[in-house]
């Protein structure tokens, strides 16, 4: 989770004062020196189709605020397991114990949305999850009873290439959905509500997952390597990577693909104020060099680019 740019980060958020600055100043970037704001058309590939870029922005802060919440119920988990261990004496049992409440009666609070349209940019709609992805990772929100309202009911177990997620039995009786899941009367505590087998391989330690109460389960898979994905398990029907958005952010590229992609940028702003472009900048400086070489017909005169035609 350390990150190589966290010190410049620091720094700029030092000297803008605020976050509101800061997101200010990173947004205005954005605008200046990438295109991000571009929405791109049939006739112009540069920059995101229309509504991307706000999802793709949405996308990255749910991803982030998932590992927070995921680390904090982390946290919460931990103080509790601790204080069942700990024997407190009389003098700070009630102490103690008013701790544990408050660990258990309330518990880490998040949002509640059902799936957006965007949450299956690049992927699918499948009958008990959605999927998302880009180059680098892929996003699923796996479907859970309403009645699912704590990650205390769930077990998530992710691998390399597998998810895994059951659900506590006594919860799916009380939904009348234990049927859905087991066709026999069971004695277990757990149901398996979800076991997939992943299309490719994934980095495991990067993988993280939270609970959106009473509709899915988030799951959030970082790709071992940079390839699209036609489909998020294996035996899943195939999407058309045809008609898929193959756009990746600027940022993404190497310094060398970043220059190209500015190059590209201010061509076709040249280009729109109707003002040469850098190609034929370059070759107009040939032209003047070329124009008092020896041998050329015009040597010796004023350099007029009316008389010559290039394209």
């Amino acid at each position: 989770m350390e990150s190589k740019h966290d010190e410049l980060l620091l720094q700029i958020l030092k000297d803008e004062l605020n976050i509101t600055n800061f997101l200010n100043t990173f947004f205005g970037f954005m605008y200046r020196c990438t295109d991000f704001y571009v929405e791109s058309t049939q006739d112009q590939k540069l920059g995101f189709p229309a509504g991307v870029a706000e999802d793709l922005v949405l996308k990255i802060y749910r991803k982030w605020k998932s590992r927070f919440e995921a680390d904090n119920l982390s946290r919460s988990e931990a103080q509790a397991q601790t204080s069942e261990l700990l024997e407190p004496t009389e003098v700070v049992e009630v102490e103690v114990e008013t701790s544990s409440n408050q660990i258990d009666d309330e518990p880490i609070k998040t949002y509640k949305t059902p799936v957006q349209p965007s949450d299956s940019y690049n992927g699918a709609v499948r009958e008990n999850y959605t999927w998302s992805q880009t180059i680098s990772d892929v996003d699923a929100l796996v479907n859970i009873p309403s009645n699912i309202e704590s990650a205390k009911d769930l077990r998530v177990d992710i691998t390399a290439q597998k998810i895994r997620i059951a659900v506590k039995t006594e919860r799916l009786r009380e939904n009348n959905s234990l049927d859905k899941y087991s066709d026999d009367a069971t004695d277990s505590e757990w149901i398996v509500t979800f076991d997939e087998e992943l299309s490719f391989k994934t980095q495991r330690e990067e993988s993280m997952w939270c609970i959106i109460p009473g509709y899915y389960v988030h799951v959030h898979l970082e790709k071992a390597t940079e390839r699209w994905w036609e489909a998020l398990t294996k035996g899943e029907p195939h999407i058309d990577l045809t008609k898929i958005d193959c756009s990746r952010p600027i940022e993404d590229l190497g310094a060398n693909e970043q220059m190209k992609v500015q190059e590209l940028m201010w061509n076709h702003q040249q280009k729109l104020l109707g003002k040469p472009t850098s190609e034929q900048c370059n070759l107009e400086r040939v032209l003047k060099k070329a124009w008092n070489a020896e041998g050329s017909p015009f040597k010796g005169t004023e350099y007029d680019p009316s008389v010559l035609q290039y394209n």
